[in-house]
């Protein structure tokens, strides 16, 4: 054998222990989560390990496994399979970088509302309380455009807002097949009733519409809540027409 093929070989061998032996600090240091969390203690490497996940207020959310799924590499792509274990998050499903796309499959999440909204400014002001559930079968995103479909569940809700608890439970189904996501929202039970529907377009483009009204005996004391979900009509509902574009995209006119 040739000294120079010797050499690339042995080259090759080298760069081949350097991936397998990668830190995950090392990888995650370069990586950029949002503003809003955080990752520490982290441990092993790009291939298997994990670390802590918390917001940036210090408050914990989880612990973070993942595993490289090499089997993936068949169907060309780049597959993890994550889990999330903590007192404010349960989550397990497989993310993937497939060709022009990035994909998340069997993806099931429990989680307190509370932790969960803290990823959302909005949603936080609120200081929603209650259970916070998401089953994603499939869903990728190509950069433009989503597929897919996924369900979530926010039971026993309730709002800092309201002396009303809980308001209820609600589902929301996401259907999208390569335009913007088609979102559905309905009641499952409780005092205050919303229903509507809207699209969705990462990064966040949400057009939404619909009514919300109030029953039993919590009718009177939801009526400030109503009041500030949407105006009232004729028929005693409250309309609901909620919009937001991405900060780097012009509304449309």
């Amino acid at each position: 054998m040739r000294a120079r093929t010797i050499v690339l070989l042995a080259v090759a061998a080298y760069l081949a222990f350097l991936a397998a032996t990668m830190p995950a600090r090392w990888a995650l240091a370069r990586f950029q989560p949002p503003p809003e969390v955080s990752l520490s203690d982290v441990q092993g490497t790009v291939w298997n390990g994990s670390a802590a996940l918390a917001l940036q207020a210090g408050t914990p959310i989880a612990n973070v496994r993942w595993h490289f799924l090499a089997s993936r590499l068949a169907s060309a792509r780049i597959a993890y399979a994550i889990d999330a274990a903590g007192a404010a998050l349960q989550a397990h499903g497989e993310v993937a970088r497939g060709i022009g796309a990035v994909e998340a499959r069997g993806v099931t999440a429990r989680g307190d509302a509370a932790g969960v909204s803290a990823l959302v400014p909005l949603a936080a002001a609120w200081r929603p309380q209650g259970e916070f559930l998401l089953d994603a079968p499939a869903l990728a995103w190509d950069g433009r455009a989503v597929r897919g479909t996924a369900r979530a569940e926010w039971r026993e809700a309730s709002l800092a807002i309201s002396d009303v608890r809980p308001l209820g439970s609600y589902r929301v189904e996401v259907r999208a097949d390569g335009g913007p996501a088609r979102i559905e929202v309905s009641t499952l039970e409780g005092p205050l009733r919303i229903a509507g529907h809207g699209t969705f377009a990462p990064p966040g483009a949400l057009a939404f519409s619909g009514e919300a009204r109030a029953q039993g005996n919590a009718a009177a004391a939801l009526e400030p809540l109503l009041d500030l979900l949407g105006p009232r009509r004729a028929d005693g509902a409250h309309a609901l027409d909620w919009r937001t574009v991405p900060a780097n995209l012009p509304p449309r006119s």
